[in-house]
């Protein structure tokens, strides 16, 4: 198989349709016979378009666009934000359910969604019915960092099919090796890469805007993966789970690159802590990403309601610029070995707080409420 590959500096949805279309020929697509199909952006959370943590409106509709042209008529926008996140209020924020609405496209979630159990190497999964039933899968990814899993491409957004509960089964079981064995149940047929901004430092969620110009098309996920790990300046081998994709026979790691798009250095996220002023959270690879999302959460909620600008904002700016603030989260979080006030976020943490004599928001994963709750009387 081969990636296409083409700069695109904009979002145009005009001009991404056409660079589909290249794609389709030089890949030599066979759309015919197709009738229905799901499009699947990276929506973990509610953000802006902006601010390049999710798959841009633009790209999804040129896919859309693309798909009709082709003759697909029957059309589904999917997608299972993260845990605990309302799928409703993820959509509006990220402009999809204007999108939908404008295109007259359904748009679902995939947590709300029936459920076929298949057995995986790990005993038992739900896979959504959709998923399974449609002629077509399209994959559409955005080009990001991540602090556990290095990169965010086409196999770590496939994970949004999951369950909630699945989802933090992920983690606990080592992450990489269940994001190739969810590859094989349900593999997509289409890629398409959004890299147009990309998002390099502290991805998935908090990283910095970098417009990379990159877009790229695959019927093969671990192979777009890769061609676009080495187009972000990485090695595909040093992405535990791409490298584990190759030798479970995926795909190769060095696939044939139609085209050329501009090649870059990405910042990668540090996999020790992500870190605000003097706010520390602590990776722990057994931990979902919706924790530290709630902690974001709450800033904004001491930001915005006046009801904590003289309780919750004040403790937050004198442990951020003067005093340090360590979050941990996950099953295997360990005491940070630095001075400071240490808060213990979600079930995974409960004991080692109760141990430790330790700040706990319960929760799994805590809300943006519960948090800010906690922090106004503990901190």
């Amino acid at each position: 198989m081969a990636v296409f590959l083409e700069e695109i500096r904009k979002y145009r949805t005009p001009r991404i349709v056409a660079a589909l279309e290249r794609a389709a020929d030089a890949l030599d697509l066979d759309l015919s016979g197709k009738r229905t199909a799901l499009v699947k952006p990276n929506l973990v959370t509610g953000k802006s378009p902006r601010s390049a943590v999710v798959t841009h409106p633009s790209v999804t509709e040129a896919v859309i666009v693309f798909l009709r042209k082709r003759g697909i008529t029957e059309i589904t926008i999917a997608d299972g934000p993260g845990i605990g996140l309302n799928s409703e209020w993820v959509f509006e924020k990220s402009g999809y359910t204007a999108l939908a609405r404008r295109l007259d496209v359904p748009l679902v979630s995939f947590n709300d969604l029936p459920r076929r159990a298949r057995t995986w190497k790990y005993g038992e999964i739900g896979v959504p019915e959709l998923l399974e039933d449609v002629d077509l899968y399209v994959n559409v990814p955005k080009l990001k960092t991540h602090g556990y899993s290095t990169m965010t491409l086409s196999i770590k957004n496939h994970k949004g099919m999951l369950s909630q509960e699945d989802k933090k089964l992920d983690h606990q079981l080592g992450l990489h090796e269940p994001l190739v064995e969810q590859a094989k149940l349900r593999p997509a047929d289409l890629v398409v890469l959004d890299g147009i901004v990309g998002l390099e430092g502290d991805g998935p969620l908090n990283g910095r805007p970098i417009r990379s110009g990159v877009f790229a098309v695959s019927a093969n996920m671990l192979e777009l993966d890769a061609a676009a790990a080495r187009l972000a300046g990485f090695d595909p081998l040093e992405i535990t789970h791409l490298r584990i994709a190759g030798d479970e026979g995926l795909g190769t790691l060095d696939p044939e690159l139609l085209g050329s798009a501009p090649t870059h250095s990405f910042v990668r996220a540090n996999e020790e802590f992500g870190r605000v002023a003097n706010i520390y959270s602590w990776r722990d690879p057994t931990a979902c990403s919706m924790c530290i999302d709630a902690f974001g959460g709450a800033v904004s909620l001491a930001v915005k309601d006046p009801r904590n600008w003289f309780s919750l904002a004040p403790k937050l700016l004198y442990w951020g610029l003067i005093g340090k603030l360590h979050i941990l989260q996950g099953r295997q979080a360990k005491l940070p070995l630095a001075n400071g006030k240490v808060v213990c976020f979600g079930k995974c943490t409960r004991d080692m707080a109760k141990r430790e004599g330790l700040i706990h928001v319960a929760g799994c994963p805590p809300t943006a409420e519960e948090v800010a709750k906690t922090l106004r009387k503990e901190l």
